[in-house]
């Protein structure tokens, strides 16, 4: 762990930084965690649950947060402007620590200006470094003091490459549950259960979601044809406006579209057709098998297949080294993905179902943020000695 080389005191300024919705939920539950013990005030990038968290907003991710390789590049003229505003803010802050959660490509050039200011870096949910350009480990190492892992798989690859790791757990397992009942939820929406329910996830991205709405629809359309009394549920990304999906559902009335309480939708499903990401191991972590689909640009996949060094892109199938959710990527057809949730609905469920619990045996069970926030209180103490605490 490094030493303090900066020869100043702790000044009580945190910036924080992520660049989409999931890294916001993580960091905004983080934030909380540090709140409740450390006298400290914190700026960044963010958006409105870091905000309503108390972080004082200098930048706002939504401008900037894209998936694929090729389509970050419509968007590098926002991306330079949010690194330029926020690189001004650190040097004019000059803050006692940068937290920086997940967005890797972003953050690790973030981290390299605040370690050459002299601003020491906590890295929350790094890289995945597992899957592909493991030579970030390198940067990671140069400029990154302490990283905070949440896949148990990682803290052994992190310390064999002589970073200063800590596993604390991945947070959804204290975090991902529903909110209302079955009964009370399916009352809330106004449905009679009479048949199968399936949610489908498009993504919490704009592009995702245009990418993938059309697919899940025809799905959609192939399984009513097969599946009598279809339930769908449709639970939007907070940050994701309805008038992205008002045209594609306006003559789908069996549609139920709604913000938020996805995980009251996953654990009321009996299938989830999700794009990839962190729903997916929401999903797992609720009970409930899932379909997985992810589509990019042509460009980005040619790319991603050059460098992607994992057999899954999900993460439960990562965790559970096999397929436990079948995964559809880049060639969607409907009707192929159609008659693989037919089968799932008809002879998977305790296959799934069983793969799913051993893959929650080994996420275990962490007070995660709490642990991440014992983790950044310890290293600011071995940095600048004993800290003010919440007054």
């Amino acid at each position: 762990m490094q030493k303090n080389s900066f020869n100043r005191q702790y000044n009580g300024k945190i910036v924080i930084v992520t660049g989409e919705l999931s890294g916001e939920i993580h960091a905004s539950h983080l934030v909380r965690a540090l709140q409740g013990s450390l006298d400290a005030r914190f700026s960044g990038m963010g958006s409105t649950m870091l905000q309503e968290a108390g972080v004082r907003i200098i930048v706002d991710y939504r401008e900037i947060s894209v998936t694929g390789l090729s389509e970050v590049v419509w968007k590098l003229k926002y991306i330079r402007r949010a690194y330029n505003t926020l690189r001004d803010h650190i040097r004019r802050e000059h803050p006692s620590l940068l937290v920086l959660v997940d967005f890797p490509g972003f953050n690790l050039k973030i981290a390299g200006f605040a370690k050459a200011l002299g601003v020491p870096v906590v890295y929350f949910i790094p890289p995945q470094i597992w899957a592909w350009r493991k030579s970030r480990i390198r940067k990671i190492r140069e400029r990154v003091g302490k990283v905070i892992c949440v896949l148990p798989f990682e803290k052994a690859l992190y310390d064999k490459n002589g970073v200063d790791a800590a596993y604390v757990g991945h947070p959804f397992m204290n975090t991902v549950r529903p909110f209302y009942s079955r009964a009370e939820f399916l009352d809330r929406l106004g449905i009679n259960e009479k048949g199968p329910i399936i949610t489908i996830m498009p993504g919490s991205r704009e592009n995702e979601v245009r990418k993938h709405m059309p697919t899940l629809l025809a799905v959609i359309a192939s399984l009513e044809r097969r599946i009598d009394k279809l339930t769908v549920l449709l639970p939007l990304a907070e940050n994701i406006d309805f008038r992205l999906i008002r045209d594609h559902i306006s003559t789908r009335p069996s549609i139920k579209a709604f913000k938020g309480l996805s995980y009251d939708a996953l654990s009321t499903s009996d299938l989830a057709l999700i794009a990839s990401g962190s729903a997916t191991l929401e999903a797992a972590i609720l009970g409930t098998p899932a379909i997985v689909i992810y589509e990019v640009s042509s460009l980005s996949y040619l790319l991603a297949r050059m460098v992607v060094k994992v057999d899954h892109i999900s993460l439960p199938n990562i965790i559970a080294a096999k397929e436990v959710f079948p995964e559809f990527i880049q060639h969607l057809n409907p009707e192929d993905i159609a008659e693989k949730a037919v089968f799932m609905l008809n002879n998977e469920k305790d296959r799934v179902k069983a793969d799913i619990e051993a893959i929650k045996v080994k996420l275990g069970r962490f007070d995660s943020y709490s642990m991440a926030k014992d983790e950044i209180t310890g290293y600011l103490e071995h940095l600048y000695g004993t800290l003010p605490k919440t007054p």
